[in-house]
Parts: C-alpha cells; sequence; structure tokens
C-alpha cells in the first residue's frame, strides 16, 4: 500500500477526532451557561394558585356577591390503569353518569373545542390531554351537581385517574336586581395580558371585572395568586418544589352603601310607575327605562340605585355567553348600562 494512502486515512482520521473534541469542548466548556439555562428552563415550571376574590356586601351585611364551589370531572391520563379494557371500562361507566359519549370524532376533533364545551367524547379529550402533558388532570365534564359529585367521588376509589375538582365561581344571589351596580366578571383581555401576567395572574383562567364595583374595585377585590416552582420530568409530574412557596393572599372584601330592601322596593316602585304610563295613561309603549336613585343628603351616601331595564349577571358566571351578551347589547333599551350614572 502507497504510503501516501495511509497518510491521508491517518489525517482524516486526525481531523474527525479534532472536530469531534472541539465540538465536546465547545458545548460543555464555551457553551456551558447558555445550555445549563436550557436545561434548568425544561424542569422548571411555575403553578400559580389562584387567590380567593373578595366577596361584595351591601350597607346591612347581605351578600352581593360572593365565590361558590363548582365541580368539574377530571382524569389524570397518566393516572389511569395500564390495561386498555379497564380504561374502557371506567369510560363506559363515567359516561352513564355525566352524559358525556365515550368516543365522539377524534383527537384533531377535540382540538376545536375549547374545555368544558360540549363536542368529543372522554376517549378523546383524554388522548388530546394526554399528548399534551399526561401528568396534568383535564376536564370532562364542568359543573356537575354537588350530588353527582358526591357519586363520583366514592366511584373514584375503583376508578383511578378519575376525580372531582372544585373550582371557585362567581355567584350574585340578589341577581338583576344589583347587576348594574355590582357588575361581571369575564376573561383577562388580550390588551392587558402583559400586566395581568406580571402579577401572577393566569390567562384563560382567572378572571376580571367587567362592569360595576367588579371592575371600579377590582385591584381591591382580586387578592394576590401563590406562586410555586417546581420540578418536573418530561411528561410534566411534578417532582418537588426548587424554591419556598408564595402563599396566596384573598381580595379584600367591600361594603357599599346600598341597602338591598329599598333597591327591591325602588325597583318594584319603578317597575309599576312605567306599566302604569305605558298601559293605562298612553295605552302604548311609550316609556322603555328608568331610573332611581334615593342619596342621604347628609352623607352623600347612595341608598339604592336602579337602572331599569337590567340585566342577569349570574348567566356570566361562568362564562359570557356569547348569544346573550349580543341580545344585551343590540337592545335599544341599552341594558348593559347603567343608567343612573
Amino acid at each position: 500500500i502507497p504510503l501516501w494512502r495511509v497518510l491521508v486515512v491517518y489525517g482524516l482520521i486526525v481531523l474527525v477526532l479534532v472536530a469531534l473534541v472541539y465540538r465536546l469542548f465547545s458545548l460543555q466548556v464555551l457553551e456551558e451557561e447558555s445550555w445549563l439555562g436550557q436545561a434548568i428552563d425544561n424542569y422548571t415550571f411555575e403553578i400559580s394558585d389562584p387567590a380567593s376574590r373578595g366577596i361584595i356586601y351591601d350597607r346591612n351585611g347581605y351578600v352581593l356577591a360572593r365565590n361558590v364551589a363548582s365541580y368539574n370531572v377530571v382524569i389524570t391520563p397518566a393516572a389511569l390503569p395500564d390495561d386498555d379494557a379497564d380504561i374502557q371500562n371506567i369510560y363506559r361507566e363515567l359516561s352513564a353518569l355525566i352524559d358525556v359519549p365515550v368516543n365522539e370524532g377524534d383527537v384533531e376533533f377535540a382540538k376545536l373545542f375549547s374545555v368544558c364545551i360540549p363536542g368529543p367524547g372522554i376517549a378523546q379529550i383524554v388522548e388530546l390531554g394526554d399528548s399534551i402533558a399526561p401528568y396534568t388532570p383535564v376536564r370532562v365534564k364542568c359543573n356537575i351537581s354537588e350530588e353527582l359529585a358526591r357519586v363520583i367521588r366514592e366511584k373514584s376509589v375503583d376508578w383511578p385517574g378519575v376525580t372531582v375538582e372544585i373550582e371557585p365561581i362567581r355567584d350574585y344571589p340578589t341577581g338583576s336586581l344589583t347587576a348594574n351596580v355590582i357588575g361581571f366578571l369575564g376573561p383577562i383581555p388580550a390588551s392587558r395580558e402583559a400586566d395581568y401576567e406580571s402579577r401572577r395572574f393566569v390567562i384563560n383562567r382567572d378572571k376580571i371585572g367587567y362592569a360595576g364595583i367588579e371592575t371600579s374595585m377590582d385591584d381591591v377585590l382580586l387578592g394576590t395568586n401563590g406562586l410555586r416552582v417546581v420540578q418536573v420530568d418530561v411528561a410534566g409530574q411534578v417532582l418537588r418544589n426548587l424554591e419556598p412557596p408564595l402563599e396566596t393572599e384573598a381580595g379584600d372584601n367591600v361594603v357599599l352603601t346600598i341597602d338591598t330592601r329599598l333597591q327591591k322596593a325602588a325597583e318594584a316602585v319603578l317597575a309599576d310607575e312605567i306599566d302604569f304610563w305605558n298601559n293605562d295613561f298612553y295605552n302604548y309603549i311609550r316609556i322603555s327605562s328608568g331610573v332611581v336613585i334615593a342619596m342621604n343628603p347628609k352623607t352623600g351616601e347612595i341608598l339604592s340605585m336602579v337602572s331599569y331595564p337590567t340585566f342577569e349577571n349570574n348567566r356570566m358566571a361562568r362564562f359570557i355567553p356569547g348569544y346573550y351578551y349580543n341580545q344585551l347589547e343590540q337592545d335599544p333599551r341599552t341594558p348593559l348600562v347603567n343608567n343612573a350614572i
């Protein structure tokens, strides 16, 4: 074999080895901080624990806005049995209780629906969640009754991976009577996402005030979310806390000068007065809106603020129905506008 051929082969081997050594040196020494930072980002996850929103009272301590428990059925894909037959049996028994089909469409079909919106089957919802984060519970049915929640909790002993999640939602005991004064909640708008994310609020989960006291006193009612910095594995399972957790701080309560009893009496008087003028005096619908304001002249306190027509803010407690909001917005009597203000 000619010597020059041997030298060429050895030269190529040396060049490959030099390239490999340089690459290893570059990755482990020159670019160490960059790769180390990416590795830390891969296993570090921040969990925001929601704070309880403050309660709104009238001057006599009657609750006008509060938080109540809503029960959701959730399934953790990684906690399901290994045997597919056992999984299908759980799905069938659960389907009979929550009225959600076992199979409906496929995973691509499930991607078209938001959480808690009827459409895909249980198997497709869980399969989609399994492909994203196996250790993260996925909701298959929302806002079930307390009785059904108890039944599912009892059966969950034999249904590994299935449990009931408790979610706080807003409730307005006085409903339409004080809707224009209290307002309602809605999702964080895109224009304000950066601001709320910097304050540890979660987009598409946390809600802010959209009208009335809920928005004018939003910063007081919101509170501060807790924060946990945890280590997760490649499947998303939480392994341990990396930092001491920051506890949640509940929002402050708000007491209004409104007297609910006077508010109810004023609304009844206003409705009777409008009915009298329309039906007994004019004999046609001439008056479609009205206002009653009762003030204590010595202090300036507003004791009653009735704006007619009004709306039902309890219908917007979980989410704002598009058809209902459009109906209110297109109503020429402008029920969403507090005419008293």
